[in-house]
């Protein structure tokens, strides 16, 4: 199993629209990544109960494939579409990493 994981860092003064994210963005992706052979997506909003702190992580979202070129192609293909909707809910860049999912 093959995890996209997407980490979004906070920097002061930045913007982030949770509900945006959440209900639109988290919709695209389903809607895009489905078809590519998404099997799981998770997005995991962290607490800060005084507020984030600058290089603290306040979203990592995780979208799962049975394979790494399914993964890769879902990138490739979706990953554009994807991008372009950022702007919507934010002005941070989320950091993607692919890690390989062991239990």
């Amino acid at each position: 199993m093959i995890c996209i994981t997407g980490t979004y860092v906070w920097r002061d003064g930045a913007r982030f629209d949770h509900q945006i994210y959440e209900t639109e963005h988290l919709a695209l992706t389903r809607e895009l990544l489905g078809p590519l052979g998404l099997t799981r997506l998770e997005a995991l909003r962290l607490i800060h109960p005084n507020g984030p702190r600058e290089g603290e992580a306040i979203v990592v979202t995780q979208a799962q494939f049975e394979t790494l070129d399914q993964a890769r192609a879902a990138l490739a293909q979706a990953g554009p579409q994807l991008a372009a909707h950022i702007s919507r809910y934010t002005d941070l860049q989320p950091q993607l990493r692919l890690a390989e999912i062991k239990t």
